[in-house]
């Protein structure tokens, strides 16, 4: 079974009992129980974003006894197979941002310092020079004082909208199309590094 976790920077295991070699098994012995014993993982990379604990990010295997929760499971035997560089989920993050960045943008026109911060944050992923560096840092300052305005912009226009449709089922299908987006987007730039790698 395939799974997606996190480990520390020197590969060990969230509380240090397992010390992780990429594409060793490793063998929990003993009883499983979710969330306290065993080897854990998630099925989807969603999902594992939950569980970030420490700097590295895998896809790993599992396999012998397997216990599944809605979010994760717990396995007997697992080993890491492949890392999903971290510039994934910073990649991730930026995505999401644009995605909403109209909502934003709708609400406060003049305001271009969440565009600035995405865009100077896109310069530096592709180009990590100290230059680009400075100009991230006074984009992030900057936007940082928009980061509240963005967010109640984004809460009122999802208001708006559940009150305008006054039906329940019109903000879970809004949810549910914005998880699907995300899952699709968070699957698709982890294909795209791992083959870049």
């Amino acid at each position: 079974m395939k799974g997606y976790r996190f480990v520390t920077e020197d590969l060990r295991s969230e509380h240090g009992t397992v010390q992780w070699v990429v594409d060793e098994w490793q063998h929990f012995k003993g009883n499983l129980e979710m969330c306290k014993t065993g080897l854990h993982a998630s099925k989807e990379p969603m999902d594992s974003l939950r569980y970030i604990f420490g700097s590295r990010w895998f896809i790993c295997e599992a396999k012998g006894k397997i216990l599944k929760d809605t979010d994760k499971f717990c396995a007997s035997d697992m080993r890491l197979l492949k890392e999903i560089p971290v510039t994934v989920i910073k990649r991730f993050a930026i995505e999401c941002a644009k995605h909403v960045l109209p909502i934003f943008e709708k609400e406060h026109p003049s305001d271009k310092r969440p565009r600035e911060a995405i865009e100077a944050t896109e310069k530096y992923l592709a180009e990590p020079t100290e230059e680009n560096l400075k100009k991230l840092d006074a984009a992030r300052n900057a936007a940082g004082a928009a980061q509240d305005a963005a967010w109640a912009a984004w809460a009122a226009a999802w208001a708006a909208g559940a009150a305008a449709a006054r039906d329940a089922a019109w903000a879970a299908a809004a949810r549910d199309a914005e998880e699907k987006w995300q899952k699709r987007t968070l699957n698709k730039l982890i294909k795209q590094a791992i083959k870049e790698a």
